[in-house]
């Protein structure tokens, strides 16, 4: 994965791949610096939009559980 971060439009660039499980799903992977940034941690839950150019917004919509 080379991921690239543009800073004017605040994006990531990376690139797909495929799970390779025959079920056609894609893995977006994400690179340390974006969870940094983003404070996400595993466990959290995302929502995914695909906007008109093709590009994927993620948002966080809830947060895991610390216990």
């Amino acid at each position: 994965m080379n991921p690239t971060h543009d800073l004017k439009s605040k994006g990531w660039t990376v690139t797909c791949q495929d799970a390779a499980d025959g079920t056609g799903d894609m893995i977006v992977p994400l690179p340390d610096d974006l969870l940094s940034q983003m404070g996400l941690v595993a466990g959290d839950t995302l929502t995914v939009e695909k906007q008109p150019d093709g590009s994927l917004t993620l948002t966080r919509t809830s947060q895991a559980a610390h216990g």
